[in-house]
């Protein structure tokens, strides 16, 4: 009986114990659900939200995206025309709207395209004044391709990508020319690069090979341009790009370009652009119509970057012809060889955040009016002065842009909120140009430079 009492005293002491235990720990309780991550923005916009549907496995259709770039400039010039006079002009202008989209189909075809969906020409100097609006809503075609992955369909092995590629192109003429609006450095590409690249968007054929470290295109192009449209200003020695896809009655043009990749800090390009329009085989009745400005043209560029440190290279050349021969005896010193030098350094104060970049250019001509400056801005398509007067006759003159020297030094700022995908940019350049044939024979100016790049 003793036994007994002892051993419940010593079953409830336990439960006791037991008890004050499970007292002083908390409940088991489930495992919380991860929460979830914060949206970021610039990941969400560099991830390419654009791509709808994508499923390689879909022999229909395995991917469809659509894309979008804004582009704003804004500026102003403070110069001194070959006549001695000041000007100066302030500038405010979208630069670019496009939406496009890119879909695969059938295995083997892709078809790109973009439309253009604004027209700013509020700084345009036409004496038309429906010329000088800003209009929203559809402008052109901007680019429209069909490609046809033929080392797919064709089970290739020699290589490591075929295309064949017809459809409306983006002209090239560089490395500045072939780099996205998205991509630049500065502002607004050289004047050399623009010329020639010039904005052209013929209609034509390309074969693009890979094979390792080398990336090389060719194609054949037509030179039919649209009809000046002269309710807005135009004439017939503007070189106008048709609004999509141009015929194949004019001359034509051809290039090749060649991409070689030393590593991931190196990479050189050459192109070869050449023109068999002029005015004598392909014009309207009273003026050209071919989409460049010159006969022929080569570049050869490199790339270099180290740690913070990056630089771009460019060597032009070439020979204006006789595609600005006209009437006029100033136009015949449009002739002759062209060529000069694009420099590029740039540096990352804070990596891929804040970006200094310095620009030199030279180009020079054998003729007096052979090299032209860039449309934006120093050309001045009002060239107002200080008295608040429009024109060239109260203002500085700068011989439409036109001389046989010009040197520029461009420095500024990037600062890329999300890569770029969204960034601003500032600079400031400085343009000299020489102008033997016409008043005092120089013009020069500041002009302080102002963007707002977002793209998806």
């Amino acid at each position: 009986m003793k036994h007994q009492a002892t051993t419940l005293k010593t079953a409830a002491l336990l439960c006791s114990l037991s008890s004050m235990a499970l007292a002083g720990e908390p409940m088991a309780q489930a495992p919380a659900e991860p929460s979830a991550a914060p949206f970021d923005f610039c990941s969400w916009l560099s991830s390419k939200p654009g791509t709808l549907y994508k499923d390689a496995t879909n022999p229909w259709i395995s991917e469809f995206q659509i894309n979008g770039r804004f582009h704003y400039n804004a500026a102003y010039v403070d110069g001194e025309g070959a006549n001695g006079k000041d000007w100066n002009e302030a500038y405010s202008e979208v630069r670019r709207f496009r939406l496009g989209g890119k879909i695969s189909f059938l295995e083997y075809f892709t078809l790109k395209g973009a439309v253009n969906l604004v027209d700013d020409q509020r700084s345009n100097g036409s004496a038309v004044k429906e010329a000088q609006d800003l209009n929203w809503g559809y402008e052109d075609v901007d680019e429209a391709t069909l490609s046809f992955n033929a080392k797919k369909a064709f089970g290739i092995e020699d290589v490591d990508g075929l295309n064949l590629i017809y459809g409306r192109f983006k002209w090239h003429g560089g490395l500045e020319a072939r780099t996205s609006s998205n991509d630049l450095l500065t502002v607004e590409r050289s004047a050399l690069s623009n010329k020639l690249y010039d904005s052209a968007r013929p209609t034509g054929f390309a074969v693009n090979v890979v094979k390792g470290n080398w990336n090389v295109t060719s194609g054949i192009y037509s030179s039919d341009g649209r009809e000046p449209d002269t309710d807005l200003g135009e004439n017939f020695n503007n070189r106008n790009n048709n609004e999509f896809l141009s015929g194949w009655h004019d001359d034509l043009m051809f290039n090749t370009e060649v991409i070689y990749t030393a590593n991931e800090d190196l990479r050189f390009g050459w192109e070869f652009l050449y023109n068999d329009a002029d005015k004598y085989s392909n014009h309207f009745a009273t003026g050209n119509d071919n989409l460049l400005p010159y006969k022929w043209a080569s570049t050869l560029s490199a790339e270099y970057t180290v740690n913070r440190f990056g630089l771009n290279s460019e060597l032009f050349y070439g020979d204006n012809g006789n595609i600005d021969d006209h009437k006029t005896k100033g136009e015949y010193d449009r002739r002759g060889m062209f060529g000069g030098v694009v420099l590029t350094p740039y540096y990352w104060i804070v990596p891929a955040k804040l970006q200094a970049v310095v620009q030199y250019m030279y180009a020079g001509s054998e003729d007096g009016q052979g090299i032209r400056t860039n449309s934006r801005y120093f050309r001045g398509s009002k060239n107002v002065d200080n008295t608040g007067k429009a024109g060239a006759a109260t203002a500085g003159d700068v011989n439409g842009g036109r001389g046989d020297a010009l040197h520029t030094v461009y420095a500024g700022l990037n600062y890329l909120v999300c890569g770029d995908n969204l960034k601003f940019q500032a600079g400031v350049e400085y343009t000299n140009l020489n102008t033997p044939l016409y008043k005092e024979g120089d013009a020069s100016a500041f002009t302080y430079l102002f963007g707002f790049r977002t793209n998806f």
